[in-house]
């Protein structure tokens, strides 16, 4: 819960006991007892260097329409990557919502919206 309300979202009011109970249930599904510290370490992370990961994104350019939520309130490590990403080649969009690190589900409707105009804007002309 600490974590959750120091930097998972950027506003504590917003961390409920209901969200920490679905969290708490997510450790108990099979084979998630070591995910949490996989994470925290880096071993899900497909690449090992910020320059991996940007070319990630480069060699998608031209072939599909990225767009990348960056969050006003993320903690400084993650929002340097994010920050990264700002003109990346492979990054059609790059745009900033509230929240910290998971702003889909602390403001869903902000980010539906930035993901609704991306949508609009990138067929719209097709």
């Amino acid at each position: 819960e600490s974590q959750y309300k120091s930097h998972v979202y950027a506003d504590q009011t917003n961390v409920t006991d209901a969200i920490i109970q679905s969290r708490y249930e997510l450790t108990k599904q099979k084979g998630s007892r070591y995910v949490p510290a996989a994470f925290l370490t880096g071993l899900l992370d497909p690449v090992s260097s910020r320059e991996e990961f940007l070319q990630l994104f480069a060699d998608l350019e031209g072939k599909l329409p990225i767009m990348v939520v960056s969050t006003k309130g993320a903690p400084k490590r993650s929002k340097a990557e994010m920050e990264a990403l700002r003109g990346a080649k492979g990054v059609s969009k790059f745009v900033e919502v509230e929240g910290a690190l998971l702003p889909q589900e602390e403001y869903p409707s902000h980010v539906a919206q930035e993901l609704y105009n991306f949508l609009q804007e990138t067929f719209a002309k097709c």
